[in-house]
């Protein structure tokens, strides 16, 4: 059975489709902007509905019959690997078609979103196996998809997704692989196989982490887009999106003056802006404020130029485009440009925006409830109104402790929102990991770039740092981009240099 989550309805109605949308609290909105962006592009399928089938691993009638490599296979993972050695079924997809004995196998831990087999056959992994004779393989993250270790998603039984957890899901794995591998579809990995760990957004830091935590496992990583320094209080996102819009500082106006109408108190008028931006029914002013920023963020996380020749319209451009009504004073053209928003993508502003909805839901099939555990948990990622004197494009109201305030009612008392972030940093190094043979990947239009290597490689005898300058979150690594100017093409060139490269290193 599937049980559609608020986050499917979103990313419909985000992604211009014409979903519906269901209740979600808007501080778990804003953790995930990057999630369910992100699960667009590296799946380019929102429906998540493939059934597991009911209590089977995968059973065979002679390796004869070849499966379809989109056919799933269900891996034995341990529930706690620091506990109980129970198990529970992790999703595997794999692609051996480009495989020849002792070629590297890569392996593509899905992250944040459940495991696409689109990515057997596109993407730059695809890209990278074909090109050096490697096999394929797709891990669904545990809590994501159809991967779960528990009946429901209630705060004590989110207790197992943990990174502890889910770095060793990735060693258990690749320590069992060869009989897994051999019994499913009937292919030996060579010993001589090299593992390459790759990943896009947060399965690109599980990548770099499982690599600099089993360095005897996996060979090489391949990161796009790895938020590896992990900061709760994201405020550094603003400013790369201020430097990417041209109209920032109408932005920044309008915001300033609707902080100021906030702060006034007065209903009267608050209630009279709300209506101007179609978001009357929200009942709480800082949910009417955070509600504002998904838009400009998202088209500049997510921005590509227009193909050469191509009739598409510069999304920029386009956003930066309501500002230019000298008529009106800015608050009024974000108005504007709000409510066509609301209005074009069919978005009811209530389940959508709202911070207080959702928290009793425990259903399982929630990609969206899992990754606001992690950021409650472990690690806060809250973009939030940077301080003066920076530039703020979001409204004072959006802070890291509002965003966080609905963690206790979702997951329980003991949950405060307030993460041990220099845990991780400490263990894992931040923004100078001790790692080796790794390609770091970044859009420099990205805001998540502001917490990758993107900027200062730690050590460039061993690592490689390839950066864009006018792409932005993952675009070398997802399937659906066919793109090859604008820096994607010599990206994806280096990118296959480098890891060839460190194949032929022992």
């Amino acid at each position: 059975m599937f049980v559609e989550s608020p986050i499917w309805a979103l990313l419909l109605c985000l992604a211009g489709g014409v979903g519906r949308t269901l209740a979600e609290p808007l501080a778990m909105r804003q953790a995930q902007q990057q999630r369910i962006w992100t699960e667009h592009l590296l799946t380019g399928d929102n429906t998540g509905k493939q059934e597991m089938p009911a209590g089977i691993a995968y059973e065979r009638e002679g390796f004869q019959q070849r499966r379809s490599i989109n056919t799933p296979y269900w891996f034995d993972q341990v529930i706690d690997h620091f506990g109980s050695n129970q198990t529970f079924k992790q999703r595997i997809f794999i692609n051996d078609d480009e495989y020849v004995p002792g070629g590297p196998v890569y392996l593509f831990n899905s992250g944040e979103t459940p495991a696409s087999p689109a990515y057997l056959s596109g993407g730059e992994p695809h890209t990278l196996a074909k090109a050096t004779g490697g096999m394929l393989i797709i891990m669904e993250h545990r809590y994501y998809g159809k991967s779960y270790p528990v009946s429901n998603m209630s705060g004590p039984n989110m207790k197992y997704l943990n990174i502890d957890n889910a770095l060793e899901d990735i060693a258990y794995f690749i320590r069992n692989a060869a009989g897994f591998v051999k019994d499913t579809i009937g292919v030996d990995i060579s010993p001589a196989s090299k593992w390459v760990a790759t990943g896009g957004s947060y399965s690109a830091t599980l990548a770099v982490w499982a690599r600099k935590k089993y360095p005897d496992l996996i060979h090489a990583a391949y990161a796009s887009s790895a938020p590896v320094l992990i900061e709760p209080d994201f405020y550094q996102y603003d400013q790369v999106v201020a430097r990417a819009l041209p109209c920032a500082s109408d932005i920044a106006s309008a915001v300033s003056v609707l902080d100021n109408i906030l702060d006034s108190r007065n209903r009267t008028l608050i209630d009279k802006w709300k209506k101007a931006f179609a978001l009357q029914d929200l009942k709480d002013d800082a949910d009417f404020a955070g509600a504002l920023t998904d838009q400009m963020s998202t088209t500049v996380q997510y921005y590509m130029p227009p193909a050469k020749g191509s009739d598409a319209p510069d999304s920029i451009a386009q956003l930066c485009g309501w500002f230019k009504n000298t008529r009106n004073i800015p608050l009024q053209n974000m108005a504007d440009m709000t409510a066509a928003h609301i209005r074009n993508n069919r978005i009811d502003p209530v389940s959508a925006y709202s911070s207080d909805s959702g928290a009793t839901n425990y259903a399982l099939y929630q990609d969206g409830r899992a990754w606001f555990y992690q950021t409650c948990t472990q690690f806060g990622f809250w973009q939030s109104a940077p301080r003066p004197p920076l530039r703020r494009l979001r409204s004072k109201y959006v802070t890291s402790e509002w965003q966080s305030k609905p963690c206790q009612a979702f997951f329980g008392k003991d949950v405060s929102g307030i993460p041990d972030t220099q845990y991780l940093n400490d263990k894992f190094g931040g923004l100078t990991p001790d790692v080796s043979r790794v390609v770091f990947v970044n859009g420099l239009h990205d805001p998540w770039s502001e917490l990758s290597v993107a900027r200062n490689l730690p050590d460039s005898t061993r690592n490689v740092m390839i950066t864009m300058p006018l792409a932005s979150h993952v675009v070398d690594f997802y399937a659906a981009n066919s793109r090859t100017d604008f820096g994607v093409d010599i990206a994806r060139k280096n990118i296959l240099e480098a890891i060839k490269m460190f194949l032929a290193q022992n």
